[in-house]
């Protein structure tokens, strides 16, 4: 009933775009731009999600460009407040932290989307659109054979297997070092850092540390392609301390205003999107090598989509 309920939202939402799109035709439409500029940061990630709202906003009659390899998130939203671009992805934690330069990101993914929507629209004019449930948090990972059969791990058991036997967990210097990172978990799960070897590893060196069996757990974001690709086995924060990474897509509100479609326009994506379905997407898209194979990807995924909703 959910899927067939979806499925007769996205067609009256289609007709309605097609319809909007005669009438731009006929009436000229002089306040809608003619181009749709899709702001991208320097991550497979960053590339994948504008590959996915390129197809989105084609697919819904907008003209789109895109303005690639803008950096980190912080200069993706440089680029969006000085007018250059029209929509990205952003992260809520990051945002909240490094755009509106707050403490204390929530870990709930709910307040940590509210917060961050209603500050953004207040002082930005950045409209946060309707979020996926993709949560692109920091998590720990973990190779499959080293849990019992049947186990899905927590970080009350990793907690206890490095503190207890003294194994290797593979962070980077930040994670260790900040708060909201591995001292926060040492002060709410039962780890003792003075017995744990903590290795210095980028996300890379970690997922591969954990693969080779040179750690037992390493740091990469939940939705991270890499682990995704090893099989790696994410450990759940059960008491959730580390902060929520809503993805969701973000518009300028001058943009939106000249260009509605955009928000009606993306829901497929956002529908398309949680934790894991962006991490296999993500170890797919490293397999791309150009801007155009990533789009076939997207456009697969996004027609896959809309038929299974069709199916049901």
């Amino acid at each position: 009933m959910l899927a067939r309920s979806r499925s007769s939202r996205w067609l009256r939402r289609a007709v309605a775009l097609a319809l909007a799109g005669a009438l731009a035709a006929c009436a000229g439409q002089p306040n809608e731009p003619d181009v749709v500029t899709v702001g991208v940061g320097s991550t497979t990630e960053q590339r994948l999600l504008a590959a996915l709202t390129v197809v989105a906003l084609e697919e819904a009659g907008l003209n789109t460009e895109i303005a690639p390899d803008l950096g980190g998130m912080v200069g993706v939203r440089r680029e969006a407040l000085r007018d250059a671009i029209d929509v990205y992805w952003d992260y809520t934690a990051s945002a909240w932290a490094q755009g509106l330069h707050q403490q204390n990101p929530p870990a709930d993914p709910q307040e940590s989307f509210e917060r961050v929507q209603e500050a953004d629209r207040d002082r930005n004019d950045l409209v946060w659109l309707e979020p996926s449930e993709a949560n692109a948090t920091l998590a720990l990972f973990v190779d499959p054979e080293a849990l019992d059969e049947q186990q899905s791990p927590t970080m009350d058991w990793l907690a206890g297997e490095l503190s207890g036997q003294q194994r290797t967990l593979c962070v980077d210097p930040a994670f260790r070092d900040r708060r909201g990172g591995l001292r926060d978990l040492a002060e709410v799960y039962p780890m003792d850092l003075n017995r744990v070897r903590v290795r210095e590893a980028s996300e890379k060196e970690a997922i591969a540390g954990v693969a080779a069996g040179r750690c037992l757990a390493g740091l990469a974001t939940a939705t991270s392609g890499s682990a995704y690709a090893e099989g790696l086995v994410r450990v759940r924060d059960n008491l959730s301390v580390l902060p929520a990474f809503v993805v969701a897509p973000v518009a300028r509100e001058a943009a939106l205003a000249h260009t509605p479609r955009i928000a009606d326009a993306l829901k497929p994506v956002t529908e398309l999107l949680d934790t894991s379905t962006l991490a296999r997407l993500n170890a797919a898209a490293q397999q791309a090598e150009t801007a155009s194979e990533r789009q076939d990807l997207a456009r697969r995924e996004l027609a896959g989509h809309l038929e299974g909703l069709g199916d049901g």
